[in-house]
């Protein structure tokens, strides 16, 4: 295959490719694109899990856990830090404490609504 042709197979692949990448690009792994209407106006879902206390901040109302598995909104086990909400308190828990909690997830804000020692 001479030079010439194989240069103008090239540019075309190229071409069809740069095409159909911004078809591709503006659609999340759910095939939704971004910014569209379902996806901000997110279900709010509540879902109950238990977890160890690893750090917390009363300042920024703050708790970080080391919890299991929440299947109901198909997170593994992880340690994340939370926000509590106003209805929650972080009243009489310590570093370390076994705790079950409540948490609210609306789209990306995600809070605990409840939280106790186990």
């Amino acid at each position: 295959m001479t030079n010439a042709i194989r240069y103008m197979l090239t540019t075309v692949a190229l071409s069809a490719a740069f095409v159909a990448l911004p078809a591709s690009a503006d659609t999340n792994h759910d095939g939704q694109k971004h910014g569209s209407k379902m996806q901000q106006s997110a279900e709010t879902q509540t879902a109950q899990g238990k977890g160890t206390v690893k750090a917390m901040d009363t300042a920024a109302q703050q708790i970080t856990l080391t919890h299991g598995p929440i299947e109901s909104l198909g997170w593994p086990g992880m340690t994340m830090p939370f926000k509590v909400a106003d209805s929650a308190s972080m009243e009489g828990l310590s570093l370390g404490d076994e705790v079950r909690f409540e948490v609210r997830k609306s789209g990306n804000d995600i809070a605990i609504t409840e939280i106790s020692q186990q």
